[in-house]
């Protein structure tokens, strides 16, 4: 029974919880819920603290963690936190953790502060690591200790690797830099067959992962019926990278903690996005490659590579594209940025020509056009010259969404004209003495790119991201695809 002691506390609490609520941290989401922490060790109960629910995720005062016994450290630069995992071959029932990572792994997990500096972690999908389990009641949200069972037990079972045999695949690219989204809140997308949200990356030279996933994230995924090869990066550091290959307790280290986490969350598969490499290191890439998708093959994990298109620049150069076809299942090509960001030449992101061509210089190299997925691009530039003396123009470029761009053309009453050397449309417009110039992506130009699925056999089409597509495109997509 609860003391009066309790009911005390609780008072107390709930007269914090509205004063939280008044006054909620500057990063707080609308859909923000604050829940009363009620702690129970099995002899009693107590009120400890406030929960911040968001979405599926429960978000924890660490200070609350530890005083329970839970063994946070503070990450990096004081951000996020790490959790010791002793004998991880054990945990997780992978045999060579003990040789790659040893008797002891620290696993990364983000935080989330409020504005008066309090850190919280998210508990949701943590429970073997925290021995605590989080459950919504009535009162709040009540903490329990548990006896978890180990070997690392959450009814997870290998990815089905044959999946995707003899069908192409429809992936997108979910851009995620601190908050993961509430996918359960989106319509489901018939023709999407992956997500890869973009959680992990190496932060120096050392083996360090930064870790940005979300159990509740991947449980939806789940819901939808897609599959998930979250993407891991260099950080696109080139310094970092070339340490990194040339320690190999950092890349055991590396890879066990993908695995760990591979493991902890489910997932079906590992896209690799390691860009901005010294070409000197190129050959070192593809032994990273086939070490990892060794360990990843023998997990079940579908092993995925994104590379740059063949061309002169030390960024293509850095990427044997052949080589490093041998040891993954799918080689990812980046069939955008034909004109960069900041480009001194306004122009195209994807024109037909030029993406046909990236494709056939990538299958020549010696990649199978059966292990090639096209990428293409959901977004576009608009492009601002500024008119200078001498009959020179400053250009300046910025990203505009498929929406964004249909927003100007109504606004500004635009009939954009059919390129048909570029397959896309193109306008332009004036504005403050400036000229703006747009070769627009929508559901025509993507239409005109996945031509190219049939006309080389490829193994299907990867966007880039997800969010900056139209409704539409999926409609193109589900027909070029071959899907019902």
């Amino acid at each position: 029974m609860i003391d009066r002691k309790f009911w005390a506390r609780l008072l107390l609490f709930s007269f914090l919880f509205w004063v939280c609520i008044f006054n909620s941290p500057a990063n707080a989401d609308d859909g923000d819920r604050y829940a009363d922490i009620i702690f129970s060790d099995g002899n009693s109960r107590d009120l400890v603290g406030t929960a911040v629910m968001r979405g599926k995720d429960i978000w924890v005062p660490a200070q609350v963690l530890r005083s329970i016994g839970v063994p946070l450290r503070n990450g990096p630069n004081g951000k996020g936190f790490l959790i010791d995992v002793k004998e991880p071959s054990k945990v997780f029932g992978i045999n060579e953790l003990e040789r790659l990572a040893g008797p002891v792994i620290a696993l990364y997990f983000p935080s989330m502060a409020d504005s008066e500096g309090t850190s919280y972690l998210n508990v949701k999908g943590l429970e073997q690591f925290t021995g605590i389990s989080a459950k919504e009641i009535n009162a709040g949200l009540e903490l329990k200790k548990n006896n978890f069972k180990i070997p690392f037990n959450n009814n997870y079972k290998k990815p089905d690797q044959d999946f995707f045999k003899n069908k192409r695949i429809a992936l997108a690219w979910a851009h995620i830099t601190r908050d993961n989204p509430d996918l359960e809140t989106e319509d489901r997308i018939d023709a999407l067959d992956v997500i890869s949200p973009t959680w992990f990356n190496l932060t120096d030279g050392s083996g360090g992962m930064a870790n940005r996933a979300s159990a509740s994230y991947v449980e939806a995924v789940r819901k939808k019926g897609y599959r998930i090869w979250p993407l891991v990066s260099n950080g696109f550091s080139k310094e970092n990278t070339s340490r990194f290959f040339n320690d190999t307790a950092a890349v055991n280290l590396f890879i066990a903690r993908l695995l760990c986490y591979s493991k902890l969350y489910g997932f079906d598969g590992i896209n690799i996005d390691f860009e901005n490499l010294d070409v000197a290191d190129r050959d070192k890439y593809v032994r990273f490659v086939s070490l990892l998708s060794g360990y990843l093959k023998g997990q079940g994990l579908v092993s995925s590579v994104d590379v740059h298109v063949p061309g002169n620049s030390n960024l293509s150069r850095s990427h044997d594209r052949a080589a490093l076809s041998k040891h993954v299942d799918y080689i990812m090509l980046m069939a955008y940025d034909e004109h960069w960001r900041t480009s001194p030449r306004a122009g195209s992101v994807a024109s037909m020509p030029w993406v046909e061509r990236a494709v056939q210089k990538t299958i020549e190299e010696g990649v199978p056009p059966a292990k090639l997925i096209l990428g293409v691009p959901f977004y576009m530039r608009k492009w601002e010259e500024t008119p200078l003396s001498h009959g020179k123009v400053k250009v300046k470029g910025s990203t505009l969404t498929m929406s964004e761009s249909d927003s100007i053309i109504s606004q500004m009453g635009l009939s954009p004209v059919w390129l048909s050397d570029k397959g896309q449309y193109f306008y332009s417009y004036l504005s403050n003495g400036k000229t703006y110039k747009v070769w627009v992506e929508n559901r025509d130009s993507i239409k005109a790119k996945l031509s190219i699925l049939d006309k080389y056999r490829l193994a299907g089409v990867a966007g880039w991201r997800k969010g900056h597509e139209t409704p539409d495109i999926w409609d193109v997509i589900r027909s070029a695809a071959g899907k019902r």
